[in-house]
């Protein structure tokens, strides 16, 4: 394409801002991780010895002189295990996330309003109405009035609404059991959000209730694309809620137990701030608990996986309906939560770590613009 030197600098003028964007993210973001590190991990935490801290150092050196060590504490600490092969919260989000992920894209895909599309064949919940750009749409994607969308969701029993964009952690989550038609109505009236989708509330397992039933509870799962094939890495995280809450996000106070191999809990869980419980806070023992289904689940995810390729580390969310299924409620496509796993079971990549850190810190390459940028030149 042929350009005016003006063009050509209002070009290469928007394309350093579009690249510097997700440049200055990683490092703001590694910045905000290594505070967080120093403040709110670093307490209750035991000291490693020069021995281990030598061994971290010089595994981590050959990757990277730009580590930090507060993390391996926190992790070594909480599992009980030492291992050099833990990731820092801090790399990951300043290099790995974002070279194993585009980032770029991420807003566009994750949108939960066209998961129905990326994920046809798969189960998920029913889908009752989809508000996209403040435009209704029914379940097949067809544009409809907001009174239809009333009529529709008024026949209901229980209703889940996420918004769709923009929002991690069941924040904005809300639930409607039954609803009028004047409820209906006066919810929308009252409505700011322009993007939300509304689905049936899930039924669960009396399994995956057993601990706490007034939470949809599920299992955190991780895909790796690595070598043109999906990895299912080896560590699943059970995720709860607690007391009156309706969700299981570690962020509304949530915890979270490592799922053996087996497909027991293990005796212990955290909350986001490490915090252990020996129990549930409402009474139960996680050990008591066993999942025959995860056989199911890893299959599920591996599938599903393939529909992502821009994606190639994914944080699925998956819950167990009554007849126990798996039902994907979420696919965290970047940012997935890695120290849900680490706190409570090991390192994140498992066997595929050396993997990993030699394609992204010794064999990284510049990935090209996802957007186009001349078209506004």
């Amino acid at each position: 394409m042929r350009f005016e030197k003006w063009e050509e600098e209002a070009f290469n003028y928007l394309t350093a801002l579009y690249e510097n964007f997700f440049k200055e993210l990683s490092e703001k973001c590694m910045d905000c991780f290594r505070i967080d590190s120093k403040e709110l991990f670093s307490e209750n935490v035991k000291e490693l010895t020069e021995e281990q801290e030598k061994m971290i150092k010089d595994y981590w050196e050959k990757y990277t002189k730009d580590f930090d060590i507060a993390y391996h504490k926190y992790y070594i600490d909480r599992t009980g295990k030492f291992d050099e092969r833990f990731i820092p919260d801090d790399l990951f989000v300043g290099y790995i996330d974002g070279y194993l992920n585009n980032r770029a894209i991420e807003p566009g895909v994750a949108d939960k309003n066209y998961f129905d599309l990326y994920l046809k064949g798969f189960k998920l919940p029913k889908t009752y109405v989809h508000l996209i750009n403040g435009v209704f749409e029914d379940e097949d994607y067809n544009i409809i009035t907001k009174d239809k969308a009333v009529d529709i969701l008024s026949k209901a029993d229980n209703i889940t609404i996420k918004p769709s964009m923009a929002s991690y952690g069941g924040k904005g989550v809300k639930f409607l059991s039954n609803p009028t038609r004047d409820e209906l109505n006066d919810y929308f009236d009252k409505l700011e959000e322009e993007n939300l989708i509304f689905q049936e509330t899930v039924k669960q397992s009396e399994e995956t209730a057993k601990l706490h039933p007034d939470s949809l509870n599920t299992i955190r799962i991780m895909t790796l694309i690595i070598d043109g094939e999906v990895k299912v890495l080896p560590w699943c995280a059970f995720r709860m809620g607690i007391g009156k809450s309706k969700v299981d996000n570690a962020s509304f106070g949530g915890i979270y137990c490592k799922i053996e191999d087996d497909g027991t809990l293990s005796n212990f869980a955290y909350d986001a701030l490490g915090n252990r419980f020996n129990k549930h806070p409402d009474g139960g023992d996680f050990s008591n608990v066993k999942f025959d289904f995860m056989d199911k689940v890893k299959k599920l995810v591996k599938e599903a996986a393939q529909r992502f390729p821009h994606f190639r580390l994914i944080g699925w969310d998956i819950a167990i309906s009554e007849e126990n299924e798996p039902i994907i409620i979420e696919a965290n496509l970047t940012m997935s939560g890695m120290d849900v796993i680490e706190t409570i079971c090991g390192p994140l990549f498992g066997e595929y770590t050396e993997k990993v850190l030699e394609e992204v810190f010794l064999k990284k390459h510049k990935k090209k613009t996802s957007m186009d940028i001349s078209q506004y030149v």
